[in-house]
């Protein structure tokens, strides 16, 4: 992503393919990562170069939309510390700050979903970060408890969007959800190749497909939000002369 990542601003949040060394590639090269107008009292992390921002679980606002990063490594790496609470507790009391007329949109991203259907080796991932351990500090709970909008994943290597979802049932709407949709976009390409999906679809997800794209959100207002799927290439590896847009919905929220 050179080509893009040194033209337009980005934010991050860390992966599994960071995890050498104590995750310490990411936490150094991204150390001051929205240092600068953090709205409320944050974590640091200690390194070498002295204490910094914690980028491995932060927020921001941008416009009308309250963004929250994690890390769901966490959840595989960091099982038997206070790391996990401290996330937890993080997430639970920013969220709980949240103006919804100043930001009515909540985005929470992260790198592993809640809820995947390409495998059986997926589903166990997910229903850590989904669940927790032994039933504590799992993600859904405070999706669920602070109405998030939308929750924004990858590390499997396609795309799928589900509908709304809460303990893995679904209402199948966009306009005005009771619940979390969770969106897969991790099919950016890569050498590791495509996540072909073995499973079949269930009753949660709208659209999948392992061809290799990206994905454009568009946020019009308080209550209307775009999202598009673009697809480069098809299952044969053969790239197109342009990117095609092979899904799209309309997030329609107007009580969040």
């Amino acid at each position: 992503i050179q080509h893009i990542a040194t033209k337009i601003p980005y934010m991050v949040d860390v992966g599994n393919h960071e995890v050498a060394y104590g995750f310490s590639h990411y936490t150094e090269r991204f150390r001051l990562i929205g240092d600068s107008f953090a709205p409320r009292d944050y974590p640091t992390v200690s390194s070498s170069d002295g204490d910094g921002f914690n980028n491995w679980f932060y927020s921001h606002d941008y416009a009308n939309v309250h963004f929250v990063a994690i890390s769901t490594e966490i959840y595989f790496n960091y099982a038997d510390t206070d790391l996990l609470k401290n996330q937890y507790d993080f997430i639970d009391a920013d969220l709980k700050l949240v103006d919804r007329a100043k930001t009515p949109w909540v985005v929470v991203h992260g790198h592993r979903p809640c809820y995947c259907s390409c495998d059986d080796d997926c589903g166990d991932d997910a229903a850590l970060t989904r669940e927790g351990v032994d039933g504590k500090f799992g993600l859904e709970e405070l999706l669920h408890k602070h109405n998030v909008d939308l929750y924004i994943a990858g590390h499997e290597h396609n795309y799928e969007r589900m509908f709304d979802v809460y303990k893995n049932e679904t209402t199948k709407t966009t306009t005005n959800p009771k619940e979390t949709i969770h969106i897969i976009t991790g099919d950016a390409g890569g050498p590791e190749g495509h996540e072909v999906f073995t499973l079949a679809q269930p009753e949660r997800t709208a659209f999948r497909t392992d061809g290799f794209g990206y994905s454009e959100m568009t946020v019009y207002n308080d209550t209307h939000l775009h999202w598009q799927q673009f697809q480069g290439e098809d299952k044969n590896d053969k790239m197109f002369g342009n990117a095609a847009v092979i899904d799209q919905f309309w997030l329609v929220n107007e009580n969040h």
